[in-house]
């Protein structure tokens, strides 16, 4: 790094000195804003070198020129970003700042991008960005450092400090979009030309599952319905007009719930008995046959679209409205319909049990279950706290804001707080029994995990796409038809969805292998020999040898004695 005079494209000498530095393995440039003055040394052939010195007026300058330069590698070195910073000013003339963390969320936002983001997409968006920007202002006020304020200001330690604090509240996929949604905001509006800070941690699910709970982090599948199960499905949910037809289109296509709710009727020809439509998630065209119980439902929905003026383009049209306004509703609202297909109409273990007064007393103590749990340290604490606050008369907002967590999570907390004690605590939960007793249904289609505060699903709108491949692959549908129905991309991805019962399994190959080679009973004509009989059989097979051998050796000659006796030596 030193002193520089720089020329512009006409072969021109700029009017101030320039300062050059290596970043990156490539030299650059910046202005000094120092003039140039007096007479610049030549060698022999006339060009300016500073390797000679000039007039009194030029190495006045040039002594400036040091100082300027020597007071930015000073700056530079405490803070590499600001190097980059006042070089890019040098270089445009235009001052180069981060983009606030308070602006991050509306920067990727308006990103221009192929699709627009859906509103659900958005706000969950907003809601990690601000997160993350209250954590990382929290962690530099703290340790008294300098403040984080921009994307430019983040660290590698905070960035391990967030991933290390998000695996404590948010179950592995979620760690997983909000990490690589913070790493994607680095690299896109981050002006430092510094290493991406989230670009070094490695974000394995790989681990002992011992360590992890049943389930651990990683993605649980959803569990397929045995034909018995998909009948009284079928049977429950006929209380719901509106529910019962797409469960139907559901299990008999194999669809995601995205592409029934939204299915149109370009794509559906009742005369050939096919639906040929493009997936939403996959993009990818997919033809399925219409089965019988499917068609029954078609056709009474035309019968009922047939009426309308002017007729609607979706086959459910309420449901695609209600998809687009809430599909987290709709996730839930099918749930407790799997929970009595699956588990009876017997109530739940830990159903809330509320009085007509809306009173409740509890059932178990809160401290003498949640050691059982298996919840991680930060979520026991957390409940405990809420607990003690809403007990002593505490709004919800309220706890939100002291915790510094989202009134929704409060309520979550709530309702977790109610499954395992009985005692209700919600305002809400106080007012609606058959309200408390839905959540209590929907809670037993999911499957607690040791680590991450959302539980697995393992019973829902899902498991109707794994209850297809299952059924179309046991019923002798080439694998390879069976991942074009259902529009994957891999046989491999098709696979992953084939989870039929493990029991169904074992039974289904005792029968079919009944009466084969494996499954001979032993004739009844033979006895079972006696304990030891093997050993017994050995041992009176010797005894008679060795007197058969004696008897022969008595009527032995003394010569043919002498004589077996020498080829008994001669062999030794």
């Amino acid at each position: 790094m030193g002193l520089m005079i720089a020329t512009d494209a006409s072969g021109k000498t700029r009017g101030t000195w320039h300062g050059i530095f290596m970043l990156k393995g490539k030299w650059r440039k910046t202005n000094l804003n120092v003039p140039i003055e007096g007479k610049p040394p030549t060698d022999k052939s006339g060009r300016i070198t500073l390797n000679e010195r000039g007039d009194a007026a030029f190495e006045r300058s040039r002594k400036a020129a040091q100082k300027a330069f020597d007071a930015w590698r000073k700056t530079a070195r405490s803070d590499p970003a600001e190097l980059v910073k006042k070089a890019y000013k040098a270089r445009t003339g235009v001052s180069l700042e981060g983009v606030p963390l308070a602006k991050l969320a509306e920067r990727w936002i308006g990103r221009k991008r192929e699709r627009n983001l859906s509103a659900k997409w958005q706000q969950m968006i907003e809601t990690w960005f601000s997160k993350f920007a209250r954590f990382a202002e929290s962690y530099a006020r703290a340790r008294g450092g300098r403040k984080c304020e921009t994307i430019n200001d983040i660290t590698p330690a905070i960035a391990a400090a967030w991933f290390e604090d998000i695996k404590k509240c948010h179950a592995w996929e979620t760690v997983l979009k909000m990490m690589h949604l913070m790493s994607g905001a680095y690299k896109r509006f981050s002006t430092t030309g510094m290493a991406n800070p989230f670009g070094d941690i490695v974000m394995s699910k790989s681990g002992d599952p011992s360590e992890r709970g049943e389930f651990g982090n990683e993605r649980v599948p959803r569990k397929p319905l045995l034909p018995d199960q998909i009948e009284r499905l079928f049977e429950c949910a006929q209380e719901d007009s509106e529910l019962y037809p797409l469960i139907v289109t559901a299990a008999c296509t194999g669809m995601r719930v995205g592409d029934v709710c939204n299915l149109k009727w370009r794509d559906v020809d009742l005369k050939e008995g096919l639906i040929d439509t493009v997936t939403a998630k996959s993009h990818s065209r997919v033809t399925i046959p219409i089965f019988g119980r499917l068609r029954d439902v078609l056709t009474d929905c035309a019968a009922i679209d047939e009426g309308e003026s002017p007729a609607s383009p979706f086959v459910f049209p309420r449901a695609a409205e209600r998809y687009k306004r809430n599909a987290n509703g709709l996730y839930l609202a099918v749930k407790p319909y799997f929970a009595r297909a699956v588990f009876g109409d017997k109530p739940p273990a830990h159903a809330i049990d509320v009085m007509e007064d809306g009173s409740a007393e509890p059932v178990r103590d809160l401290s003498d279950v949640i050691d059982s749990t298996g919840f991680s340290d930060t979520k026991r604490t957390r409940i405990m706290e809420v607990y003690r606050r809403i007990k002593s008369g505490e709004k919800c907002i309220d706890i939100a804001s002291s915790l510094n967590v989202a009134r929704s999570q409060v309520s979550m907390d709530l309702r977790e707080i109610e499954g395992l004690t009985g005692e209700v605590l919600r305002p809400m939960a106080k007012k609606m029994k058959s309200r408390a007793n839905w959540w209590a249904q929907i809670d037993r289609t999911r499957a607690k995990r040791k680590i991450g505060d959302k539980a697995a699903s393992l019973y829902g709108w899902h498991s109707l796409r794994a209850t297809f491949v299952v059924l179309a692959y046991e019923a002798g549908v080439p694998l390879a038809d069976v991942q074009k129905v259902v529009g994957h991309s891999t046989v491999e991805m098709t696979l992953q969805y084939y989870n039929p019962d493990k029991k169904l399994v074992a039974e289904r190959v005792r029968q079919r292998m009944a009466g084969s080679v494996l499954d001979v009973a032993r004739p009844k004509s033979i006895t079972r020999p006696p304990k030891n009989s093997l050993i017994l059989a050995d041992k009176n097979a010797a005894q008679k040898q060795a007197r058969t051998i004696d008897d022969l050796i008595a009527g032995m000659s003394k010569k043919q004695k002498q004589a077996l006796m020498n080829k008994l030596v001669a062999s030794m």
